[in-house]
């Protein structure tokens, strides 16, 4: 399957909005990537298209990260940057100023401020052209589950909530996954992501179920869900036995990105 993947590899670089800057990605990135990578993040793939999807989800972030400090969501598109950090430092900030008008620092997840993964939400959500209130997960929050990635960052929607978990070792998600602290919907009203009126209608809801009565329709409130259908469910996804709980810095592995 490496010619498949090879193939899928060289159309994505041909028809990706970041075309011009994939093509300007350092000679031996991917090599370096492709030798590194697994030593850092056990079982991730190796192929041509799991390194363009990684790179171009890097980038997708640098684009976003330029404007304002930033949580990046994605195990996989790190890897890359990672990789790039230990071959060549100096040609990373050179790419990252000629392509996107600033270097942009790596920061550790530790030192990143609080609402800086609601950030990256809000304007990948720009980035993707999403109408306020379709409530999908926008393209470098849906990265790690899409590859597969071994241990990443999984968010599904889940009867409009951004529900998170750590992926499996086969990058699959898990079935305990809970709405992300800093992605509630009241976050993302706050942000002209979601409606206000759905957020005091679920108010209601819960106000109603506290004193003893039913919730009344608030499935027929529920954004539409990934696949496009219509979900009043809870947060739980296929895949492990095992849980992960969200605490207040999960959901990113690192970020950066220039001043407000």
């Amino acid at each position: 399957m490496g010619w498949m993947n090879g193939l899928r590899a060289a159309r994505l670089r041909r028809t990706s909005p970041w075309r011009a800057a994939l093509a300007d990605l350092p000679t031996g990135l991917e090599s370096c990537w492709r030798a590194s990578a697994p030593r850092e993040y056990e079982g991730i793939q190796t192929d041509a298209f799991f390194f363009v999807r990684a790179a171009e989800g890097l980038l997708r972030f640098f684009d976003i990260a330029a404007r304002r400090p930033c949580a990046l969501p994605s195990d996989a598109a790190d890897s890359v940057w990672h990789a790039w950090l230990r071959m060549d430092p100096v040609s990373l900030e050179r790419f990252c100023r000629t392509h996107f008008g600033t270097a942009l620092p790596h920061t550790g997840r530790g030192d990143m401020a609080h609402g800086a993964l609601l950030r990256t939400f809000s304007s990948n959500c720009t980035q993707d052209g999403m109408a306020p209130g379709l409530m999908r997960v926008p393209s470098l929050f849906a990265l790690d589950a899409a590859l597969r990635m071994p241990r990443g960052h999984g968010y599904w929607n889940r009867g409009g909530q951004i529900c998170y978990a750590r992926l499996n070792e086969r990058g699959r998600g898990m079935w305990r996954n809970r709405p992300h602290p800093e992605l509630t919907l009241s976050a993302l009203v706050s942000v002209g992501l979601a409606d206000p009126r759905v957020l005091a209608a679920r108010a209601r809801g819960h106000a109603a179920t506290a004193d003893g009565s039913s919730c009344g329709s608030m499935g027929d409130l529920a954004f539409a869900g990934d696949d496009g259908s219509s979900s009043d469910g809870g947060c739980d996804g296929g895949g492990s036995d095992s849980g992960s709980s969200c605490g207040c810095s999960c959901g990113s592995s690192c970020g950066g990105g220039g001043g407000d």
